[in-house]
């Protein structure tokens, strides 16, 4: 382990071991956060998580309830993650085709949340968060990512509330992920998100939301802008607008059913030939019928229609299957907490010949506290992606599927209600009808987080 890291660790260890406790402070379980299906290789902390990816339609800022620093009205929230992991395939390979490469790699994720609120019913919130990577043998691998977020919420008497957003991302394509092409160093990308929420919840429930995300492509596996050679920008750069209309009615005193529509559109810099517009009808519901379970699901009919069907293989055809999204949080008792999510949806591809790919897929995990301090968690992924053409690969033409298996456990310590430690393994696996994307991987984590 680096000198710097282990420097690091000693710090907040004794910091945790030989502070005081404040006679009112509760160690309260940290809640647990839903896995993506994908990231085996990044950190996950025991509070505060790191998303590379900015995400449709939403538009809240994950808000920072613990810590008592104030200075005036606004609360001030900085936060301190720092892990040691191992990886038995750094580059998510093939044991058959190129072999597996082990390394160790370091994350720094410091960050800093202040929330102020004003005029009784307002409340400004700036986001700082970060995944810094240092991978020992393969520094080609290291990644700075950050966001940077303003989000103003506004609650009105009646059931009204308003949320705006805006967001700058630095952010990769993780290894062993299907957009993942970079051969030397992951693709890397900047993203300029901006939307924005109006809500009535009463006894009727209207919801109206839109984004916009804008899609930047940079580093080495970027390529010239002018298109004479094979890079993201003249494949990926594009711009993604999102909008949705939600009516409904409650049907218990917190627990709502909705009819809701929304389009996304996505427009190409370069590659007109994947311009698309996403369109899907979903009768959903909302709900936090007892204080063990809340939850939201929607489900419903989903289509993808592409603008040039006659540009060639890539640009024709239109799409329309089931929709489905859904989560629930189950508490059976204060010590346990059972999150599970499914989902359904179409994706972006970086397949030569192909329009898009579908997601089929569902999440599951479980976190148990065993004393005040002591807490296990473990996780269940499956992914199932179709992609919509056949291509041509290892001498056969087929439609290609890849299956995604994520297995994980932790063991949580919290030494301090503002430091926590965690250990977790997770395995990693990609089945596919085409086995040179095919891997296996294993990463074992080390990590500490203050939060304040």
């Amino acid at each position: 382990m680096p000198v710097r890291v282990r420097a690091v660790f000693g710090v907040l260890l004794l910091l945790g071991l030989f502070s005081t406790r404040p006679a009112q402070a509760q160690v309260t379980p940290p809640q647990l956060i839903q896995l993506n299906p994908f990231l085996t290789q990044q950190a996950r902390f025991t509070n505060v998580q790191y998303n590379i990816y900015p995400s449709g339609l939403d538009l809240a800022v994950p808000l920072i309830e613990t810590g008592n620093i104030m200075a005036g009205p606004l609360a001030v929230h900085p936060h301190f993650g720092i892990a040691q992991s191992y990886t038995d395939n750094v580059f998510r390979t093939d044991t058959t085709f190129g072999g597996r490469r082990p390394d160790w790699y370091q994350t720094l994720a410091p960050g800093l949340q202040l929330q102020l609120p004003f005029l009784s019913r307002y409340k400004l919130v700036a986001d700082y968060r970060s995944n810094l990577e240092r991978y020992n043998r393969d520094s080609s691998q290291d990644v700075d990512d950050y966001t940077f977020a303003t989000n103003l919420i506004a609650e009105y008497p009646g059931g009204l509330s308003v949320k705006l957003l805006e967001e700058l991302r630095n952010g990769h394509d993780y290894r062993g992920a299907a957009t993942a092409t970079g051969v030397a160093e992951p693709n890397k990308f900047f993203n300029t998100s901006y939307g924005g929420e109006v809500q009535l919840a009463s006894q009727t429930f209207v919801r109206a939301r839109f984004k916009s995300i804008r899609w930047e492509f940079i580093g080495p596996n970027a390529g010239p802008r002018d298109g004479t050679s094979f890079g993201d920008i003249n494949t990926r750069n594009r711009l993604e607008h999102y909008a949705s209309l939600a009516v409904g009615g409650r049907v218990a005193p917190k627990s709502y059913v909705f009819l809701e529509g929304w389009t996304s559109r996505q427009l190409y810099e370069i590659n007109k030939e994947l311009d698309s517009t996403v369109y899907v009808m979903s009768l959903g519901s909302t709900w936090e019928a007892t204080g063990k379970t809340t939850g939201n699901f929607a489900m419903g009919w989903q289509g993808r229609h592409m603008d040039r069907p006659s540009a060639g293989t890539r640009g024709s055809g239109t799409f329309s299957s089931l929709y489905f999204n859904g989560y629930v949080t189950w508490k059976p008792q204060e010590q346990t907490q059972v999150n599970w999510g499914i989902y359904r949806r179409t994706n972006e591809t970086v397949l030569g010949g192909t329009r898009y790919f579908i997601s089929t897929g569902t999440t599951l995990d479980v976190g148990h506290s065993f004393t005040e301090k002591w807490r296990g968690t473990l996780q269940l992924v499956y992914d199932h992606d179709t992609y919509s053409d056949p291509i041509t690969a290892e001498g056969k033409t087929a439609q290609r599927k890849d299956n995604y298996v994520t297995l994980g456990a932790g063991l949580w310590y919290q030494i301090q209600p503002w430091l926590g430690t965690r250990a977790t393994y997770t395995y990693g696996e990609r089945l596919s009808v085409f086995n040179s994307v095919q891997y296996v991987s294993s990463v074992i984590m080390l990590s500490a987080q203050a939060q304040f």
